[in-house]
């Protein structure tokens, strides 16, 4: 549709337009509102500046004619050759700032909205947000709050606030947009804002050829967590096969356990069973890690067998291009209300039945957080590490290529569950963008994600890796921080399960200090502020050149005595939530006892920072060896939060 066919459509749904009038190629122009804009309107033509098709401040008929030649001109040194099927609209010129807002299709997240400053310069700037189209106000506001230009909403030198019309105008272009599902790309650009509102003043829409299909139907699953009868299929007694690391790790686990291993025989004292066919009993949960041509017919084996949940450990799908026996899993999903977790993952850890049908660590502790990730690979590292640090799980998936279960249907169950208290998430890719902004929405814990495949060539490693579409970065990020999740800059952030806002650091340098005072606000966090019963607490313990100030920096010849004054007086503030523990190897700096504070019971987390090398060993010793979270850069410590 051209800008003179859209603009009547758009007034009916809410927007303000300018007054505006087509005319043919070579009509008289004949207007009752000046100053005005003149534009062509050719299919030919999809950007008017690119090739001279716009004029503006015109403010006589001879001046707008004047200008209607020559573009046509310009347009033909352009080879455009326009006939009588393309014209001129002119519109009434309004000044205000210029904005950009428009939709596109995206092939993840669907019908997506773009919001910012607009202009001929808006690809250079890039100054825009992401919106879902069904996100809320709230949502609404913490999207636009990204850009550089939402400060001029808030009132900028005694203008007046208008970030209620801005919520307004995108509310409406949500509504536009539901009621035109077929919209493949939509520009509005610019949009001018005045203290008047938001006028589109010119405008593009391009719909999709064919119908885009429905939103396809909520299955009601069955819980994943609820298993209370496992069989481990592929369980064997050879050290260097994957079914040998999967059966040990579940001899822990407190429900009815079967090993199932065509040869028969014991495993660890335990039957192995030679066939799916010698169980007479119920199996709600099933471990698959034989070749994957026999993964369907075991499963359609289970099927009989009351089968809820099956976890597909084997590789060799859809990573590796056979994406029918991946259509057929997903086939065998829907008709028999499965779960299917993977295939090609490390497997699967629920907490509180001991339940651990990973490769991976066969020591996890239990804990509140639950971590999901696509990468097996990465998933085993950091439960690895969370073992060395003494994090604990409540629950651990490795989603793999997800051809059932994704993301959204796992935070559903996660967010449902007690013993979940916070969740992270690794991922490369995801399928349904829409599901999964809609789990997140409603899920009302902390959640953090890293999201792997930013750049063009990991999106392909990415695809290669699990079979999942990467999509848009910027994209991915804006929308997923729109519905208050937190984007972490490195993995082992996601060991980490709370947002921290308030920190509090204790130096005994203040050029680190500087730093990671840098570091914490670039993370979005900020430094506690000092209150003067503060100040006065700290006064009373430290010299009397300390720094006054967070960071807190209590001069280079603090040894463990004075480290623990300050760390106590810190850890009684009221509103810190974080309490960094900044050493640096001095002479005097006896680094071991000051960690050996950190075996005492505190209030608030504290998390050590050594930096140095060699005189930082025996304490870094020390708290590997009592399972104690510590950063040995300044980087690495701000990382997580």
């Amino acid at each position: 549709m051209v800008e003179s066919e859209l603009y009547p459509l758009l007034s009916q749904s809410g927007f303000q337009i300018p007054p505006f009038r087509r005319f043919a190629l070579n009509e008289p122009i004949e207007l009752d509102f000046y100053p005005v804009a003149l534009k062509v309107e050719s299919p030919k033509i999809v950007h008017k500046s690119d090739v001279g098709g716009v004029s503006i401040s015109l403010s006589t008929r001879e001046t707008a004619e004047a200008a209607r030649d020559q573009m046509i001109r310009r347009i033909g040194e352009h080879n455009i050759v326009l006939d009588s099927q393309d014209g001129f609209i002119a519109t009434a010129m309004i000044q205000g700032e210029e904005l950009f807002a428009g939709v596109v299709d995206d092939p993840i997240f669907g019908q997506i909205i773009l919001f910012g400053k607009g202009g001929v310069l808006l690809e250079l700037y890039r100054d825009v947000c992401y919106i879902d189209i069904h996100a809320g106000e709230a949502e609404i506001l913490r999207a636009i709050r990204t850009t550089k230009i939402s400060k001029l909403f808030e009132g900028f030198r005694g203008s007046q606030p208008m970030m209620g019309k801005i919520v307004e105008f995108i509310q409406t272009l949500q509504r536009f947009i539901k009621s035109n599902p077929n919209i493949r790309e939509c520009d509005l650009n610019p949009v001018i804002f005045n203290p008047k509102g938001l006028h589109v003043v010119d405008a593009r829409i391009d719909y999709h050829t064919a119908l885009t299909g429905g939103t396809p139907a909520k299955r009601i699953r069955n819980n994943f967590f609820d298993n209370r009868c496992v069989a481990v299929i592929g369980a064997s007694n050879d050290p260097n096969k994957v079914g040998y690391a999967i059966a040990h790790n579940a001899l822990s686990f407190k429900g009815k356990l079967f090993l199932v291993n065509a040869k028969g025989g014991t495993f660890e004292d335990h039957h192995l069973y030679c066939s799916l066919n010698d169980i007479h009993e119920t199996i709600d949960t099933a471990v698959i890690t034989i070749p994957s041509c026999h993964v369907i017919e075991t499963i359609e084996a289970l099927i009989p067998m009351g089968v809820k949940n099956i976890i597909i450990v084997s590789a060799g799908f859809k990573e590796i291009g056979d994406t029918r026996s991946e259509e057929r899993l997903s086939e065998l999903a829907q008709q028999h209300n499965l779960n299917i977790i993977g295939p090609n993952c490390l497997g699967y850890y629920e907490s509180t039945q001991s339940l651990n049908l990973t490769f991976g660590s066969p020591v996890i502790k239990k804990g509140s957080l639950a971590l999901i990730a696509q990468s097996g690979a990465v998933l085993s590292s950091l439960m690895d590490k969370a073992t060395q640090e003494g994090i604990g799980f409540s629950h651990i998936l490795s989603a793999g290529n997800m051809a059932d279960m994704g993301f959204a249907d796992i935070i559903t169950m996660l967010s449902a569950d007690p013993e979940c208290h916070a969740i992270s998430l690794y991922a490369e890719g995801i399928q349904d963008g829409k599901a999964f902004l809609e789990a997140l929405r409603l899920c009302s814990k902390p959640i953090r994600v890293y999201k792997a495949g930013k750049s063009p060539q990991a999106r392909k490693a990415a695809f290669s890796h699990t079979g999942n579409l990467s999509g848009d970065y910027p994209m991915f990020r804006g929308l997923l921080e729109s519905v208050g999740v937190k984007m972490v800059d490195s993995i082992e952030a996601l060991l980490y399960a709370r947002n921290f806002e308030n920190i509090a650091v204790i130096t005994n340098a203040g050029g680190p200090g500087t730093i990671i005072t840098d570091v914490i606000i670039e993370r979005a966090s900020k430094l506690y502020t000092l209150r003067e019963d503060d100040i006065k607490a700290l006064d009373a313990i430290l010299p009397a050149n300390w720094s006054r100030n967070n960071p807190i920096d209590i001069i280079g010849d603090a040894r463990s005595e004075r480290f623990e004054a300050a760390l106590r007086c810190v850890d009684a503030m009221e509103g810190v939530d974080l309490i960094y523990l900044l050493i640096t190897p001095q002479m005097m700096t006896d680094t071991l006892n000051i960690v050996r504070l950190l075996d005492r019971p505190w209030n608030k987390p504290v998390f050590p920072i050594l930096l140095g090398g060699a005189m930082m060993s025996e304490a870094l010793l020390f708290l590997r060896e009592h399972s104690k979270p510590c950063f040995t850069t300044l980087h690495e410590a701000g990382a997580f939060l």
